[in-house]
């Protein structure tokens, strides 16, 4: 879920602003990559629920994949990028 920054303003004096100014740049950065991103990495036996992290994906380090927290029949699980099961 996108997270709303507001403007900084350049009255809160240099060091303030700046470091606002850093995070408001991270935080864009994290809500629309421009670059590729380094996935987390857990083995299959500590996935969390697929439930607790809709939509996100994960790097399954014993099974060489990349999973993804997909709906089926309206329950989150973990499928693999293309599609097929873990």
């Amino acid at each position: 879920m996108p997270v709303a920054v507001r403007p900084i303003s350049p009255d809160l004096g240099y060091p303030v602003s700046a470091i606002l100014q850093d995070l408001s740049d991270a935080v864009a950065e994290i809500q629309t990559p421009t670059q590729p991103v380094q996935l987390a990495s857990v083995a299959f036996a500590s996935l969390p629920p697929a439930d607790s992290w809709r939509g996100c994906m994960i790097h399954v380090s014993d099974k060489n994949a990349i999973a993804i927290s997909t709906p089926v029949a309206g329950v989150y699980t973990w499928l693999r990028a293309n599609g097929s099961a873990l």
